[in-house]
């Protein structure tokens, strides 16, 4: 029972500044994309592509660190850097990888297949190391709070 007190009152802390970030960022990506549409010849530069990844990008890091602030007062020290610190900080890296293959494919066209390539790996090894890390910090914290949770989580 107090395992399910605990997890409500995580959800409660970190749903509200987690919603506010996922709802913010798709604004400026939308205001780029209005603006574009009026200009021509915008599509075809390929800028928008490159702006709109790496907001959403910097959008999961900036995430995972205000998950790692409030968490970092209500956990203790162990369990947080078993469990927290690990998480956000394979999920940043697994942030940053796709935007620097990105901006590689965009600088060197002669490589933008392989940084293609690279690009969807780095994604699905980073969302295979946070399910399997995700697991363990569930066996070791009956109240860890997934993402997906909270991204989940009506309030």
């Amino acid at each position: 029972m107090s395992t399910l007190i605990e997890k409500n009152t995580r959800l409660k802390l970190l749903g509200p500044p987690l919603k506010r970030i996922q709802h913010l960022v798709p604004v400026p990506v939308l205001l780029l994309a209005l603006a574009g549409w009026f200009i021509p010849g915008f599509w075809e530069t390929g800028l928008f592509s490159v702006f709109a990844i790496t907001v959403f990008c910097l959008a999961n890091a900036l995430r995972e660190i205000i998950r790692l602030r409030i968490l970092k007062q209500r956990l203790t020290k162990d369990i947080y850097k078993k469990t927290v610190l690990k998480i956000a900080r394979v999920s940043m890296i697994g942030s940053f990888i796709p935007i620097l293959t990105l901006y590689v494919g965009t600088v060197f066209p002669q490589y933008a297949g392989i940084s293609f390539t690279v690009f969807l790996m780095s994604i699905i090894v980073a969302y295979l190391i946070v399910s399997r890390l995700n697991k363990q910090a569930k066996q070791l914290d009956p109240a860890f709070v997934t993402m997906g949770e909270i991204e989940s989580y009506r309030k």
